[in-house]
């Protein structure tokens, strides 16, 4: 079993089970090496993490404004084919009071013939 104790000088020193000498031996310095890459590796897979959450935080902040200008952009087309279907609508109906009227005037003015009377018709 490897532990670690710190030196006087603050680094690590390994310590073997029932050596006494300080050097350590080359399966020690194999695993030390194997755990120092592993945690090279968590760490780089922590900050690719890391920066794969930042990217997929932003493109969701972008994603909600570009929905928020979509909807913007789609009230103002809806606003504006209601204008449009309004005027026309308001032209259609004109026409058709317009059409219902020059009937009644036929109308009434053949009743007014049938009874031997007319309309005065300014002549110029």
């Amino acid at each position: 079993m490897v532990t670690r104790e710190p030196n006087s000088d603050g680094r690590p020193r390994m310590a073997g089970r029932g050596k006494s000498s300080n050097a350590p031996s080359l399966q020690q310095l194999l695993r030390e090496e194997a755990l120092l890459k592993k945690a090279a590796a968590y760490a780089t897979l922590v900050q690719s993490w890391e920066r794969g959450r930042v990217i997929c935080l932003q493109q969701d902040k972008q994603e909600q404004k570009s929905v928020v200008k979509a909807c913007q952009r789609l009230r103002a087309s809806v606003a504006e084919e209601l204008w449009v279907a309004n005027k026309e609508l308001l032209m259609v109906r004109r026409a058709a009071l317009r059409y219902l009227l020059h009937c009644e005037h036929l109308q009434h003015q053949r009743e007014l013939n049938h009874g031997g009377k007319s309309f005065y018709a300014e002549r110029l």
